[in-house]
C-alpha cells in the first residue's frame, strides 16, 4: 500500500491582546495628554530565524506609527506638540525607562505599583502635564528570498515526514510580526494609569492599516 501523504498548511495571520490593566483612574480624567515621540525597533529576516535589528525599516515604521496615532489624535484627546528626545544619551535612557515599564506590566503586577521612572516624570513636569501617552512598536520581517526558502524548507521536510510515517505536518513561517505597547503615564499618581498591548502575526510591522487596527484594539472599550 503507498503511503497517504496529508499535507496540513498552517497560516499564521492572527492577533490578540493582552488583558487591559488600570490604575483606576477613569478614562474620563484623562481630558488631555502629550505624546513621547513614538519608539519602532524591527527585525530583519534574511538568515534562517534569525533577525537582525534594521534601522531603516525601524524609521519607516516609526514613521507609519506617528502618522497614525495623529490620525487618533482627538480621539485619544492629544496635544499638537510632543515630547522629543533630541539628545542621544536622554534618549537612550528614556527607551531604558519605557523597558522598565513594560518589562514590570508585562510581570502582571498592578498598576499603582509601577513608579513612573525619573527622566519620563521630569519631561512630564517641565510641560506641565498630567498625563503622558508612551507607544513603543517591536516586530519582525523576513526578506523575500528568506521567507521563499523558509518555505520550501517546511514543506520539504513535511513530504520526507510524509514518506517515513505516512503522514505529514508542516507549518508555514510566520512572514512578519508586529507587537505595539501603549502606556499612560499619570504625573499626579506617579503611576502608570493604563497599559495594554495588541499582537498581530503575519502582518508586516510597516503596514498602515495593520498599525491603525493595534491601536484601535488597544484603546478599545477604554479610551472609546
Amino acid at each position: 500500500m503507498k503511503n497517504v501523504i496529508l499535507l496540513w498548511v498552517v497560516f499564521f495571520v492572527s492577533c490578540s491582546s493582552s488583558k487591559v490593566f488600570t490604575s483606576g483612574v477613569s478614562p474620563y480624567e484623562i481630558n488631555e495628554m502629550i505624546k513621547f515621540q513614538p519608539l519602532s525597533f524591527i527585525s530583519l529576516i534574511e538568515k534562517w530565524d534569525n533577525g537582525v535589528y534594521n534601522e531603516a525599516i525601524s524609521e519607516d515604521a516609526k514613521v507609519v506609527l506617528d502618522e497614525s496615532l495623529t490620525s487618533f489624535s482627538r480621539r485619544l484627546r492629544l496635544l499638537p506638540e510632543d515630547i522629543l528626545m533630541i539628545d542621544d544619551d536622554e534618549r537612550k535612557e528614556f527607551e531604558m525607562e519605557v523597558d522598565f515599564l513594560i518589562s514590570t506590566a508585562e510581570r502582571n503586577k498592578k498598576k499603582n505599583e509601577i513608579p513612573i521612572p525619573p527622566l519620563i516624570e521630569s519631561l512630564l513636569s517641565e510641560f506641565d502635564m498630567r498625563f503622558g501617552l508612551i507607544v513603543l512598536q517591536e516586530g519582525y520581517t523576513r526578506s523575500k528570498r528568506n521567507y521563499h526558502n523558509q518555505v520550501a524548507l517546511s514543506v520539504g521536510l513535511g513530504i520526507l515526514t510524509g514518506i517515513a510515517t505516512g503522514y505529514s505536518t508542516y507549518q508555514t513561517p510566520i512572514k512578519a510580526s508586529s507587537t505595539i505597547y501603549s502606556i499612560i503615564v499619570d504625573n499626579q499618581e506617579k503611576n502608570v494609569a493604563f497599559f495594554n498591548k495588541s499582537v498581530f502575526q503575519g502582518k508586516e510591522p510597516t503596514d498602515p492599516a495593520t498599525i491603525t487596527k493595534q491601536l484601535n484594539a488597544i484603546f478599545l472599550k477604554y479610551l472609546w
